[in-house]
């Protein structure tokens, strides 16, 4: 018998404890290195950061611009510019781009000249970068939606116009449509810089529309707020326009008539609806 902190061991008992923390201690040599490498093998890799100073025209370019980079003309990376005169952009690549000279864009033009390549999972470099170029983005001088209340038939309409200017031209004036499934839709330019877009829609609601003008060296300016129109079913007009009863009375019919916000769609439908006789109720 072996004694063993006070407790009664035979021999047999202590050869198959040390032989059971052997088996344990061998099986551990090859199971952790086993799941590190697992573990290592589904870290993301680390995209190659870059940030510094804009210089030359990109100076005192405001937020919104575009930095875009490239390498082997394909797109790696892009951010949104926040603060004037600086940027900061991350690169997504793999290793097989490593020692590739990365070029730069802002707003689609090039910078100058930068001695630069990419470096898989690098720590972040501090490069500034020198645009020259116009980084002026088109001033919207006016801009709204009349009427802003329209029937959801398909025919009634709510004209956008807007003033739109830049010394270097204007490339290209949108709305964004997809809420009402029509997708981003280009204006017509009319006379003295004025452009205009008919609004038609079946889907009723209330909506904003994002609205985005653009020079020919890529600046934009983006307005999310002036182009909101509510649009309108018939059942709907009564408890929009009448008293709480949902009923009109002459006097809201008369009020609905000459209200400038309402379209002539809506005024037809509620006279219509509710006189016979038309106009000549009121």
């Amino acid at each position: 018998m072996v004694k063993f902190q006070g407790d009664t061991m035979t021999i047999k008992d202590k050869h198959l404890r040390i032989l059971l923390c052997l088996v344990i201690l061998v099986l551990g040599m090859f199971l952790v290195p086993a799941a590190s490498a697992s573990s290592s093998s589904t870290i993301p890799s680390i995209p190659s950061a870059f940030e510094g100073n804009l210089k030359g025209d990109a100076a005192h370019a405001g937020p919104g611009l575009v930095i875009s980079a490239y390498i082997d003309s394909k797109l790696v990376g892009s951010n949104t510019i926040k603060e004037i005169g600086e940027y900061k952009i991350a690169i997504n690549s793999t290793e097989k781009d490593n020692g590739k000279a990365i070029t730069f864009k802002l707003g689609g033009v090039e910078s100058e000249p930068v001695s630069v390549v990419y470096k898989h999972g690098d720590v972040p470099v501090k490069l500034d970068l020198t645009f020259n170029g116009d980084f002026i983005p088109p001033e919207i001088q006016s801009l709204s939606a009349s009427p802003i209340y329209i029937l959801s038939d398909g025919k009634d309409f709510s004209t956008v116009t807007a003033k739109v200017v830049d010394d270097s031209g204007i490339k290209s004036v949108t709305l964004d449509l997809t809420s009402i499934e029509h997708g981003v839709v280009p204006l017509n330019l009319g006379t003295g810089d004025q452009y205009t877009y008919n609004i038609v829609s079946t889907i009723p609601g209330e909506f904003k529309f994002e609205f985005r003008a653009s020079n020919p060296s890529g600046n934009s300016v983006v307005d999310k707020d002036r182009i909101s129109i509510t649009i309108l079913k018939e059942n709907q007009l009564a408890t929009t326009f009448g008293g709480s009863d949902g009923v009109f009375s002459p006097e809201e019919i008369a009020t609905l008539v000459h209200n400038n916000n309402v379209s002539s769609g809506i005024k037809y439908a509620v006279l219509g609806a509710y006189f016979a006789d038309g106009w000549d109720r009121i």
